[in-house]
């Protein structure tokens, strides 16, 4: 900072002179002019000779610079020193004006005072920036002007001697009141800029681990030059981390956190970028030739490193999933992209797993760009429409509902299933479009059926409560519902628990609903988040036994009992029970007489168009399964999903 402060004051004397210089020179000139015309014209040419030869030197000396952003304070004083040593000198030969004037005596020495008091002020005025410079200038004409006037003797004199003397105070004092607020300015100057690289610096890192963070990892990968290339990129995703923080609390997740980052280091390559971009998401990035082992070899110790067990956390294990993509050129947003690709298809490897971004993987990226980006025009053109899977009773075949599941058929890649269509609308902002349309196609499905005169069948449409949570979508439901004067008991809104939700604004809104009369069913009861306590909410008119107990039912006995189970408890808190999957003609006949009378599977039929499904007779099966005329049913079995599928 010293040494920027001295480098200011050096950039303001030089601006300084080249406006005080020309003012100095027009000043003695007309003092050389007066004497010229008093006949004192060797003395003052003499006189006007050395001005102009100081006045040479101070503009060398101010054109020459120096002083670089490498130059030590001490050359810098050095620098400043010279400017004073040019200052006394020109001081000097301003005091020889007493010999021009006898004294101050001669009837030019009042003007001669008033010049000398212009340039004086004009020193001060335009040498703020350093004291000495002004003050070597003035102080030695000013008391040799005093002395002589005060020796001239008499009242006037006096006081005139007393004024230059005030005078001269005046200056000193402002110029050493000057350089110091210049001081104080360029040192403020250089703390704000220093803190605001502070700021800038912190603003790159996590303040947990010390990496880098996003923004920092943005900004270093700028900076890469692409003859380091190519450059690997891994995406690290912390496995059981959540346990850790709702088993132990968030300190000890934070501790761990740094722990994970130091391993990261220990394992990195030399020269290696490494960020913390998430909670729990760590990034690598390195030149692929800097590493002396390849990254297949990297990735599994790294993942050792981290699954280390940790003597704190003695019933949490924490693992890691990674996703590795090379690239010839360091873009952030392509590489984290790519690599968090490649992570989620580690992730469905099982956890310690790590996959590397090839071409398969590239096609499949693709894949789902291509549905993400004609998505909306699949919605808004109805190529994407709801079709109906019947739900029966099995004592009587009869058909008492349908549940709307979600086709598409895409022009180049084929039949879409419904959890692709649901993450692709999540992901680009239309689930609550999509979700709008679903309902208003079981408002087209509820008219039929009343003007068919089927009052008793209802329609189910899924819901996630993650919908619920961020959206208005009760609001919708209700307000389409009285739009178009649809029975709201006809309706049926299957919800899959998930978590975490804010339990309390979904309570509120499925509150709503079933106030209006809407039928809210558990789904997918026995797994993911559902739990006994959700059936103690008297809301809930149905629970839905999930596929995964009831397929191949007849073979397992523990599903027969944990199925026989849930339709006691069902019954006994007047909840009905439905199972879904139904596949074979066993798993409906262990269904019955377990006392579950309502199911919906392949074995009945699979999801048909909106004609279809009404036409529908079970009846007229003989045993077969009705199946999508478009549609493969093996590709599509279990692609149901907690939303608007």
């Amino acid at each position: 900072m010293q040494a920027g402060i001295l480098r200011d004051q050096l950039a303001d004397l030089r601006k300084g002179i080249f406006i005080s210089m020309p003012v100095g020179t027009v000043l003695s000139a007309l003092i050389l002019a007066v004497q010229m015309l008093s006949g004192g014209g060797l003395a003052a040419v003499l006189w006007f000779a050395a001005i102009s030869a100081l006045n040479g030197a101070r503009l060398v000396l101010a054109l020459t610079r120096s002083d670089t952003a490498e130059s030590s304070p001490e050359a810098l004083g050095a620098q400043l020193s010279l400017y004073g040593m040019l200052s006394l000198a020109a001081g000097i030969v301003w005091s020889c004006l007493a010999l021009l004037t006898n004294g101050y005596t001669t009837p030019q020495a009042p003007l001669y005072l008033i010049v000398l008091a212009g340039a004086s002020a004009g020193s001060v005025t335009y040498g703020t920036s350093y004291a000495p410079a002004s003050i070597n200038f003035v102080t030695l004409p000013l008391l040799i002007a005093a002395g002589c006037v005060l020796a001239n003797g008499g009242t006037e004199n006096d006081i005139l001697a007393f004024t230059i003397m005030l005078f001269l105070v005046g200056m000193v004092r402002g110029a050493l009141l000057g350089q110091s607020r210049f001081r104080e300015a360029s040192r403020l100057k250089y703390e704000a800029r220093a803190f605001a690289a502070e700021m800038e610096r912190n603003s790159r890192r996590d303040p947990l681990t010390n990496l880098l963070n996003r923004h920092g990892l943005e900004h270093a990968i700028s900076r890469l030059g692409l003859a380091d290339g190519p450059f690997v990129a891994m995406l690290i995703d912390l496995d059981g981390f959540k346990s850790v923080n709702d088993t132990y609390g968030h300190n000890i997740g934070d501790d761990l956190l740094v722990k994970v980052a130091r391993r990261i280091e220990g394992h990195a390559p030399e020269g290696a970028t490494i960020a913390r971009i998430g909670g729990d998401e760590f990034v690598l990035l390195f030149p692929a030739g800097s590493s002396p082992h390849s990254a297949g070899e990297l990735a599994p110790a790294i993942i050792a490193a981290i699954a280390n067990p940790d003597p704190e956390l003695n019933s949490v294990r924490v693992g890691a999933s990674i996703g590795i993509y090379r690239s010839d050129r360091p873009q952030l947003t392509e590489m984290l992209l790519k690599a968090d690709f490649a992570l989620y298809a580690a992730k469905r490897g099982g956890r310690n797993e790590y996959c590397l971004f090839d071409t398969e993987l590239d096609s499949a990226l693709e894949r789902r760009h291509c549905i993400e980006r004609d998505l909306r025009g699949a919605i808004e053109a109805g190529a994407l429409c709801s079709w109906f899977q019947p739900v029966l009773r099995l004592d009587t075949d009869a058909v008492v509902g349908f549940e709307a599941l979600l086709r598409w058929q895409h022009p180049l890649h084929g039949a879409i299933s419904p959890p692709e269509i649901v993450t692709a609308a999540r992901e680009t902002g239309l689930l609550s479009l999509l979700t709008e349309t679903v309902f208003r196609n079981c408002c087209s499905m509820i008219e039929e059926l009343v003007r068919q005169g089927r009052r008793d069948v209802r329609v189910a449409m899924n819901l996630s409560p993650r919908e619920l949570e961020v959206g208005n979508v009760d609001d919708m439901i209700l307000g389409i519902l009285r739009a178009r004067n649809v029975p709201a008991a006809m309706l049926e809104i299957e919800i899959t628990e998930e978590a975490p939700v804010d339990r309390a604004r979904v309570d509120e809104k499925v509150g709503r609903l079933a106030d209006a009369g809407i039928s809210i069913v558990l789904d997918d009861f026995g797994t993911g988040f559902s739990t006994l306590a959700s059936l103690k909410d008297s809301r809930i008119r149905k629970i839905k036994i999930d596929k995964d107990f009831v397929r191949d039912l007849a073979k397992s006995v523990a599903d027969q009992a944990l199925v026989k189970a849930v339709i006691d408890l069902g019954r006994t808190l007047g909840i009905e029970v439905m199972a879904e999957g139904v596949e074979t003609e066993a798993d409906r006949l262990i269904l019955r007489s377990l006392g579950c009378m309502i199911a919906q599977g392949y074995l009945f039929s699979a999801a048909l168009p909106t004609r279809d499904a009404l036409a529908f007779n079970a009846g007229r099966l003989d045993g077969s399964a009705a199946t999508d005329a478009a549609f493969d049913p093996a590709a599509l079995r279990n692609t149901r999903s907690g939303s608007a599928a």
